[in-house]
């Protein structure tokens, strides 16, 4: 502020300089110009309003040329002699260097201009205290803003983006400002655009602006102001479709159009052959073994049912068939898939023809293939030509390379014909065209089946994996790419970006798809929402619409931290078309929608994005405690990429965050619901209730508390009822509590659903360490990630903003409950850091170290990587296999309890196996064919001296051959048939969901439905219902009408349930809608109010 100082208080005393000196001689016309900005710009710092960079970028192109003049003059150091030779003012010159140097690049932020606005947004706070004080009244008598938010509403940059934590008070501040928009600024309501992510956001917002102060402003959904745009430039209207109208086109197109394309059924198949499962394509060995565990390795032979093999089971000697052929890893699966699609027939895990031990067990190469007299033996190597893995240590890749020769020189040594193949290659060719190559060498002929026929049978099966979930990829994929503004030209450029197979292969499919679907639209005269914006931003950019069509001079968006590339380029168009200000307020820390399309950068990297701007911050809450808030906001800013904020509350609270602990075996639970996995969580959570329900006492708080419980997946809220402590309304998805009753008001959301609303407490339910837990680690298909913005800045970014939206509902406390064996890493995380969380109280134990690296759920006690759980044919047993190289490790179990136990062929019979058993206080290994007689084998080991027998040689000769032989199958079942079988996705304890029912009542001689749990025990409030009715009927008298016309029945009936204390929630009871509430919905509310006690 020095010279404008200075410039101030000479201005006077230059004027009159300046005037002498014009009419003694004839000045330089750059000088001129100089003092024509000065002039310019002194005018607009002395205004009594905001200066947006709007207000002055005129002046930089204005005179660029003039900066540039003395900018050289300047660098060649002849200003002075240039001064004194043309008798100018120097201070004039200063000034206007210092001046446009300043704003001569929009982007930075000029100190002149933010000193000025600082200082006008400090005057007005105080010179417009009263009006600022009242300008929500009408929605709220007890609404304050705050100075951050007071800044706000007098702020008038071109392009602002406000910061608000959660609970801040984004719908307040919005509504603050579209007020003072109009009557202070002069705005008419309709030249303000309010627009949101949701209709319960919008609704929230127009009760507040349209209803409550009055204001017409337009308040409307993206797709709302997409579809009136289209309608203002097109003539045609369209039908509206949603993702459903994509699915079935697409899943339609597959199953019966597709045929007609030989060429595409072609690539369908080969996609569905060698690369339907996505590869893993990171490096974190946990994650990969968390991705071993959760794969289908499962082959098309098997999908296709025909795969059958009779195996003799050890325990019953009786002949089992078996329908479904589970390999140990995805190229495994690739080969097989391979031979299959060639009609080469194949035996997975064969036993050597010759009796060889490998690690004391029977030698089995991965592949056995026949075609005439051909019989050879596939090993694959999962390393790559060179010898490499990033899986292995060296030591282990010393012992792979070495296992790779013994198999050699085995198969050598017996001349068996051996293929054997790598991971990865030095050419960079794939395994399966090294393999055909080799096939051919070996004298195998290559018969491709018919992949018309193959594909008719794929769509014929009854569980159709297969074009289900690539139905469902494809159209997540095409939803994100039309969300990004992308056009069909873009297949092109992707698959020109990309060298991998399996994307290319897609990229073919998904464009076919696509081409077909937009076909779909235009014949029916159909448009989706994500056309709807694309095309209503185009008309915009290709001048279709006139300014004066959309006169607009304020656009604000709330939520923008959900932004997406496609609705940033309708604000973009929209602002450009109609020279309006933006303002977009949002929350970095609740971005949790990136699977959707928002792009987080667009709101981190606001100003760069929209070429210039200002930041402002809102970090005082109203609804958490700040101890909620202390613990919510170190544990996302651990993420170093979300923008900073140091959030204030005035609320305080002991035991703010309060985690409890259940057991998670399903093993330990017995009596009445014996083995049911979700009995101890019902408990877990009706003990958390029953504490808040002593803090409400306690605190002298609600007289019916409100408790929202949060899941992470909308089905977490029917598997808790599948416990006896709860039950599930299929009506509407409400939980009642038995124990509890109408003494609670529960209601359940997905952490997703539950942004921007408000609890008085909550309880997150499914806190646990799986794939469908919190962090969920369901894995997404690495072909999204040419359409989807993941953020990888941090371990579950994204998961770790979900959980803190979570965190951040409630007004009081937060609990959380999780299991004891398998807490979630972010439970882990709060209770192994108190330094950072010390007001995080544990109720109950784990029984995990939580600071221990995670690990899968069923591991390999040797190796670590995943078991698999399936029979093996050569052992007649169902055992726990390590799906590890057998290279590396070969541990198999029956019993997972015998630790470092491993099947081993017995060595004192010729068909006994040494397998886990149990005495009275240990395990042992112990043979197949012992019998109580002693008329069996014998053959037992302790694990002294296990380990010592042990020997993980390969090429071993079994020597058992020459012993006595004990093993008699059963006869067998003449005809084995092929059994139909089904693919499930995580076992949910056998239980079934405990349901409400109804029971009629009467009611001022008119019957009612009232809910009833499944004991029979009432769950709607008698007393709530009979107040409501009583309402009704005075009403009903004052209107001479039937008090059924006003409100039925089974709308009391459910308010009288769900105690709705917010327009929301009175809105989503069914049957009340916009008139009802209109009408009712104050009242109602107040009732309601007033029965609860609220605070």
């Amino acid at each position: 502020m020095r010279f404008f100082e200075i410039f101030k208080r000479r201005k006077k005393e230059i004027g009159d300089r300046n005037q002498e000196l014009s009419s003694a001689i004839s000045e330089p016309i750059q000088y001129s110009k100089v003092r024509q900005f000065n002039k310019q710009f002194s005018e607009l710092l002395e205004r009594d309003s905001y200066i947006a960079r709007s207000d002055y970028k005129h002046l930089i192109s204005l005179y660029q040329d003039v900066y540039q003049f003395f900018e050289s003059v300047v660098n060649a150091n002849i200003l002075e002699e240039y001064i004194n030779k043309n008798k100018l003012d120097i201070l004039q010159i200063r000034l206007f260097l210092d001046y446009y140097k300043q704003i001569k690049f929009l982007p930075k932020d000029s100190k002149i201009i933010r000193n000025h606005n600082d200082q006008f947004v400090a005057s007005h706070i105080k010179s417009e205290r009263e009006y600022l004080d009242n300008i929500l009244k009408a929605c709220d008598p007890a609404i304050l803003l705050d100075d951050e938010q007071r800044e706000v509403v007098l702020s008038e940059e071109d392009n602002t983006l406000v910061i608000a934590g959660a609970g801040a008070g984004k719908t307040t501040t919005v509504a603050a400002k579209v007020r003072y928009l109009v009557e202070k600024k002069g705005l008419k309501p309709e030249q303000i655009l309010v627009i949101s992510f949701t209709n319960k956001a919008v609704e929230e917002l127009r009760e507040r602006i349209n209803h409550k102060l009055n204001i017409p402003s337009i308040i409307t959904t993206f797709h709302s102001i997409g579809y009136s745009i289209l309608r203002k430039g097109e003539d045609e209207q369209h039908k509206i479709v949603d993702n459903g109208f994509m699915y079935n086109v697409i899943n339609e197109y597959l199953k019966t159009k597709v045929l007609r394309n030989p060429q595409l059924v072609d690539k369908l198949i080969l996609f569905f052959g060698s690369y339907f499962s996505a590869p893993y394509e990171g490096e974190d060995l946990g994650e990969y073994f968390q991705f071993v565990a959760e794969a289908d390795y499962s082959t098309l032979r098997s999908d296709l049912q025909d795969y059958v093999q009779q195996v003799v089971d050890r325990r019953t000697r009786r002949i089992q068939t078996l329908n479904n052929e589970i390999l140990r890893s995805m190229e495994e699966v690739q080969i097989a898939n391979f031979l299959y699609l060639n009609q080469i027939e194949y035996e997975y895990e064969p036993v050597y023809q010759y009796r060889i031990l490998s690690s004391n067990k029977p030698y089995t190469p991965d592949f056995r293939i026949r075609q005439g007299d051909n019989i050879t033996y596939i090993e694959h190597f999962g390393i790559t030509e060179d010898g490499r893995s990033s899986r292995y240590t060296q030591e282990q890749l010393e012992k792979y390379k070495a296992i790779i020769n013994s198999k050699v020189t085995l198969h050598r040594k017996h001349k068996t014909d051996l293929i054997y193949t790598f991971s990865q290659y030095r050419d960079g060719r794939e395994i399966l065209e090294h393999l055909r190559e080799k096939l051919l060498a070996h004298g195998y002929k290559l018969n491709e089946r018919s992949t018309a026929e193959v594909y008719k049978r794929l769509i014929d099966t009854e569980e159709n994996k297969y074009i289900t979930r690539l139905t469902q990829l494809i159209c997540t994929f095409i939803g994100n790419f039309k969300t990004q503004g992308f056009k069909s030209s873009t297949f092109s450029d992707f698959k020109s970006s990309t060298k991998n197979v399996r994307t290319k292969l897609f990229l073919d499919i998904c464009e076919v798809c696509y081409l077909e679907y937009q076909q779909a639209l235009k014949e029916k005269h159909c448009i989706d929402f994500e056309d709807m914006i694309n095309e209503s931003a185009e008309l915009i950019r290709m001048k279709q619409i006139a300014k004066k069509q959309l006169d607009y001079k304020y656009i604000i968006v709330d939520e923008y931290q959900d932004i997406s590339r496609q609705r940033y380029n309708l604000i973009k168009e929209l602002s450009q078309l109609c020279d309006a200000k933006i303002m977009a307020v949002g929350d970095d820390w609740q971005s949790i929608y990136a699977f959707s399309g928002s792009i987080l950068p667009l709101f981190t990297k606001f100003c760069e994005e929209v070429g210039y701007g200002q930041k402002l911050k809102i970090t005082r809450t109203y609804r958490n405690a700040q101890e909620i808030i202390d613990i919510a906001g170190t544990f996302v800013q651990k993420n170093s990429q979300q923008i900073k904020k140091e959030l204030v509350s005035p609320k305080r609270i002991d035991n703010p965050v309060i985690i409890s602990t259940y057991n998670d075996n399903r093993e330990d639970v017995k009596g009445e619901y014996k083995g049911n996995l979700f009995y101890n969580l019902g408990v877990a959570v009706e003990n958390a209730i029953g504490e808040i329900l002593e803090y409400n006492t306690i605190e002298g708080k609600t007289k019916v508390p409100s408790i929202l419980l949060i899941g992470r997946y909308g089905f977490d809220a029917r598997n808790m009822c599948k416990g006896p402590q709860f039950n599930y309304n299929e009506d509407n998805g409400n939980i009642y509590s038995l124990k509890y009753g109408n003494k609670v008001k529960l209601n359940f959301m997905t952490a997703h659903s539950s942004k921007g609303l408000t609890a008085e407490n909550v309880i997150i339910i499914n806190a646990k360490d799986e794939t469908y837990g919190f962090p969920s680690k369901v894995a997404d298909d690495p072909i999204l990630n040419l359409v989807v913005s993941f953020d990888t800045s941090y371990n579950y970014a994204e998961e770790r903003r979900l959980f803190y939206v979570a965190l951040t509902r409630t007004k009081n406390r937060v609990f959380i409950v999780t299991p004891e064996l398998r807490p979630s890493e972010f439970i882990k995380e709060l209770l192994s850091e108190p330094q950072n969380y010390p007001n995080v109280t544990l109720r109950g134990n784990l029984k995990v170290d939580v600071k221990t690296p995670k690990k899968v759920k069923d591991s390999c006690p040797i190796c670590g990587y995943p078991l698999q759980f399936k029979w093996n044919k050569n052992y007649g047993l169902k055992l726990w296999i390590c799906t590890n190289d057998q290279e590396v490790c070969g541990f198999m179990t029956n019993d997972k309890k015998g630790g470092t136990f491993s099947i081993h062929k017995c060595d004192w019979c010729k068909d006994g196996y040494l397998v886990v058993k149990k005495s009275e206080n240990n395990y042992f290994l112990g043979c197949t064919n012992y019998k109580f007689d002693k008329t069996g084998c014998c053959r037992i080991m302790n694990i002294g001296q296990y380990e010592l027998w042990l020997n993980d040689s390969f090429g071993v000769e079994d020597t058992s051959e020459q012993k006595p032989s004990y093993f008699v199958p059963k006869s067998s079942p003449m005809n084995p048939k092929k059994q139909k079988y089904s693919i499930t996705i995580g076992k949910m304890g056998g239980a079934t969901i405990n349901t409400t029912t109804y029971k009629e009542v009467i009611i001022e001689n008119e019957v009612f439905r009232i809910i009833v749990d499944s004991n029979g025990n009432i769950l709607t409030d008698m007393e709530l219902l009979s107040l409501l009715c009583t309402m009704r009927t005075r009403v009903a008298i004052d209107k001479k009408l039937p008090s059924y016309y006003l409100l039925h029945n089974n709308i009391l009936v459910l308010i009288a349930t769900d105690k709705p204390t917010t327009r929301e929630e009175l809105m989503s009871v069914s049957g009340f809608g916009i008139r009802k509430w209109e009408v009712w919905g104050d009242e109602i509310l107040k009732n309601i109010s007033n029965y609860l006690k609220l605070e």
